[in-house]
């Protein structure tokens, strides 16, 4: 259960002050099923924390082990063993890397680069279908039917003057969505879907979502800017529901819908359609949110354009 009292702790402990770039402190990711965060840090890799975030220890240190040297952009963990998980990031080194012991040692998948965001096919037990989505770019879609080994840019396949595609959705080997966000680019905005492997694509929605989505068996809910973009057929039609959200909103255990304002945590029983403050004024406007249910602890990260970890960059409700 989320705590309904209680009050905001600083536990950026010994990440605060460290050496990064802008954006430091990218985004805070619970692992399923465990008392473990992740925290990104640009330039600097993947920090895990069991401990609640009294102390942070880098992934990566086994032999052998690619480094990662991105501005980690998101997680995708394995529905089937949270030990398995792909990592994005964009600027510096590749675009996406896989760990299959819990971020012991990581693998560089491929030669793409500045990637928003990885789905992999979870449908396919050799986990072969990954789409990629590259950072600020129009019609920059990578399709990989290898594990990641080798990529195709599915994206040209796009309409001309389409917004960013940074964030793709894989609902199985072949059906796919992909945002097309005009933000400070321009192009027209939407959601587009294709059922042949990106061949062609179809445009479903005017609506263009700007961030990682929740999918559940029943649901598909993506922010569009302060408001939920939602679909209830697998992408084939959309809504928009509730507003004033700031950060991507996360699933909890029992089904809710966990987010942000800009003051105020907030949980949704109803699909987005209204939402409820929870908790104590956050310290900050978060950046990005994760849930650890075995703390029923809530943490939030912020990140500035300066060159080290901001010493409040992580900060945990319990």
């Amino acid at each position: 259960m989320l705590p309904s009292g209680g009050s905001w702790a600083n536990v950026t402990s010994n990440l605060a002050g460290m050496s990064s770039e802008c954006g430091n402190l990218t985004m805070v990711s619970a692992v399923p099923g465990q008392d473990a965060v992740i925290a990104g840090i640009a330039q600097r890799g993947v920090w895990r924390s069991t401990d609640g975030g009294a102390s942070w220890q880098p992934l990566g240190t086994g032999v052998p082990s690619a480094t990662i040297t991105n501005r980690p952009s998101s997680i995708a963990y394995d529905p089937a063993n949270a030990s398995i998980f792909y990592e994005s990031g964009i600027y510096n080194g590749g675009g996406v890397y896989r760990t299959v012991d819990g971020g012991t040692t990581f693998q560089q998948l491929g030669s793409i680069g500045h990637i928003d965001q990885v789905s992999v096919d979870f449908t396919d037990p050799a986990r072969q279908t990954l789409v990629a989505g590259g950072h600020e770019a129009s019609r920059t879609v990578y399709r990989s039917t290898d594990g990641g080994a080798t990529w195709t840019n599915i994206g040209l396949n796009l309409p001309a003057g389409t917004g960013f595609s940074s964030n793709p959705i894989v609902l199985g080997p072949n059906t796919y969505l992909i945002n097309t966000n005009p933000n400070w680019g321009g192009g027209s905005p939407g959601i587009y879907r294709t059922t042949n492997g990106g061949t062609t694509w179809t445009k479903v929605s005017t609506i263009a979502p700007t961030a990682q989505a929740v999918v559940t068996p029943s649901a598909i809910y993506w922010r569009a800017g302060d408001t939920l973009a939602v679909s209830t057929d697998l992408g084939v039609t959309w809504t928009t529901r509730g507003s004033g959200l700031a950060v991507d909103p996360t699933l909890l255990p029992d089904g809710r819908l966990l987010s942000s304002t800009s003051s105020h945590l907030v949980v949704s029983a109803d699909g987005g359609a209204s939402w409820t403050n929870v908790g104590p004024t956050t310290p900050y406007t978060p950046a990005s949110i994760a849930y650890v249910n075995s703390r029923h602890a809530v943490f939030i990260s912020t990140w500035d354009c300066g060159s080290v970890v901001l010493s409040n960059a992580i900060a945990r409700l319990q």
